[in-house]
């Protein structure tokens, strides 16, 4: 009998933990937790503490998350930003509604930003560096974070195919995904690693002063106590409903990416001995990947 193996398994998720999934949804409610209340902060603070981050802000997508960051950096109008080819195009999006200019440049062997080119595509409007981590696996964040200091860029990471993917610096840190640049960003929409009921997203940051414009920036550019705005902003908040339903989802993360990566070992070892196509494994143990996707490349003999 054959068998097609999903994408991605909801409904699974759903009924492996369907008891805890219904208690957080109905204490949420119950108490009328419905906007930027505890569920949300706690949320908040055990994503940061698993990124290895000081701050996490949640947004309602990873497209947001972008939108947000990019806003508190102070990307404008004039700059431009080095980005890659190969990725979603919110990616792109966000950079040239913040009235940048998007600098793409190609992928390596491994479908991420090609670091030897970053150089070549820099110019006195350079203002920021974009890395995308696809498919789980980090961008050589040596180079790239190298470039940036001596250039005086600022770093942005697109994590959102590559939560808690990491990197070995040369200074013997190892790094998740999302921590090397002033903001890393993430997608927790329903297909990901670590998704929700929905779309949702996180930025995560190191800098106090970003954490706050991230804060005010994702709900109108208001700070809540004071009922002062701040900035012209959209309405990006994460919902508590979701945050109490992804805070339950994070406590099982790390099983189910030691999962995947043996089942991405499973896949290695039976497709092996097939000349036609490339896998995705490259001799580098800086990288530990956690396959969002497995990307095989078919060899033109083969089609």
């Amino acid at each position: 009998m054959s068998y097609r193996v999903r994408f991605v398994n909801p409904q699974k998720q759903y009924a492996d933990h369907r008891e805890e999934f219904i208690k957080a949804f109905d204490e949420t409610l119950s108490k009328g937790a419905i906007v930027n209340r505890e569920e949300l902060w706690e949320f908040e603070e055990n994503f940061a503490k698993f990124i290895g981050a000081k701050y996490a802000v949640g947004v309602n997508s990873g497209t947001s998350a972008l939108d947000v960051a990019l806003q508190a950096a102070g990307i404008g109008p004039g700059d431009e930003v080095i980005t890659v080819a190969h990725t979603f195009i919110a990616t792109i999006s966000t950079i040239y509604l913040t009235g940048a200019t998007p600098v793409l440049i190609d992928v390596g062997r491994d479908f991420n930003m090609d670091p030897n080119l970053i150089e070549k595509a820099l110019t006195p409007k350079t203002k920021a560096i974009l890395p995308v981590h696809l498919n789980g696996r980090l961008c050589d964040m040596d180079v790239i974070m190298d470039i940036a200091k001596k250039k005086g860029l600022i770093v942005i990471e697109d994590a959102a195919q590559a939560l808690g993917a990491t990197f070995k610096m040369t200074d013997g840190s190892v790094k998740k995904a999302g921590t090397f640049g002033l903001v890393g960003c993430f997608s927790l929409y329903w297909a990901k690693i670590l998704g929700g009921f929905g779309n949702n997203g996180m930025a995560v940051t190191n800098d106090p002063e970003i954490a706050r414009k991230l804060k005010l920036m994702r709900y109108n550019g208001e700070d809540r106590e004071t009922r002062h705005f701040y900035y012209h902003a959209h309405n990006f908040l994460m919902d508590n409903v979701h945050a109490a339903l992804l805070n339950i989802k994070l406590k099982y993360l790390p099983d189910w990416l030691n999962r995947r990566k043996e089942i991405a070992s499973l896949y290695r070892n039976g497709l092996s001995e097939i000349k036609e196509i490339t896998l995705p494994f490259f001799d580098d143990d800086r990288f530990d990947d956690v396959y969002t996707n497995f990307v095989i490349l078919i060899l033109g003999a083969f089609l």
